[in-house]
């Protein structure tokens, strides 16, 4: 075997392994880009399972509360709010987010506080509204706030009961009534709610 026939078959050789090192790293590539498929096909899945199990969530509550009550009812739920519409009104739950709309514009709110949820319903025997706030103020300060300005804001204050970590005060004005309520909690927080109902 002559000297160039020996760099030939090294050439040859060196070419070979060349080749065997270049299959894993495309079989590597194969199979990262898989497992990138799969991975996507997967969340997908998830996103629009949540959404289909929302949907059926809500169909099988309207169902039910409409086998309940014996009438029509709809349950609508978007992120953090629920609405329930029967034959005789609308219930809406909500956490976080906004006041219902038909919160009175008169009753004051404790300055600062973080809406924590709300509730409303709307039927032929009236409105009523429940709201609950957190705040990191004393009871104290929040007692004597909604005490003062129940009054300033024309709203008759019909009974105050306080005991150790919690007051509550019935209150009306014309057709409006109702009571608003708060509770020291644990770690320094004050929970207020207020429920209002109007015929």
């Amino acid at each position: 075997m002559n000297e160039e026939e020996k760099e030939n078959k090294e050439e040859k050789v060196e070419e070979k392994e060349e080749k065997k090192e270049a299959k894993p790293a495309q079989g590597q590539n194969k199979l990262v880009m898989v497992l990138v498929i799969v991975a996507v096909v997967l969340a997908g899945l998830y996103f629009l399972g949540r959404t289909l199990s929302r949907k059926i969530g809500q169909g099988i509550a309207g169902r039910v509360l409409s086998g309940i009550s014996g009438k029509n009812v709809n349950v609508d739920s978007g992120g953090e709010k629920v609405t329930i519409t029967g034959e005789d009104g609308k219930v809406a739950f909500e956490t976080g987010g906004n006041l219902p709309d038909s919160f009175p514009k008169d009753f004051p709110v404790y300055p600062g506080a973080k809406l924590v949820s709300s509730f409303s319903a709307k039927g032929e025997e009236g409105d009523g509204i429940s709201v609950v706030w957190e705040t990191g103020d004393s009871l104290d300060k929040v007692s004597s706030f909604y005490k003062k300005a129940l009054t300033e804001n024309g709203w008759k204050v019909e009974s105050t009961f306080e005991q150790n970590g919690s007051f509550t005060s019935t209150f009306k004005k014309a057709e409006t009534g109702g009571f608003v309520g708060a509770t020291a909690e644990e770690g320094g927080k004050v929970t207020i709610s207020a429920t209002i109902g109007v015929k």
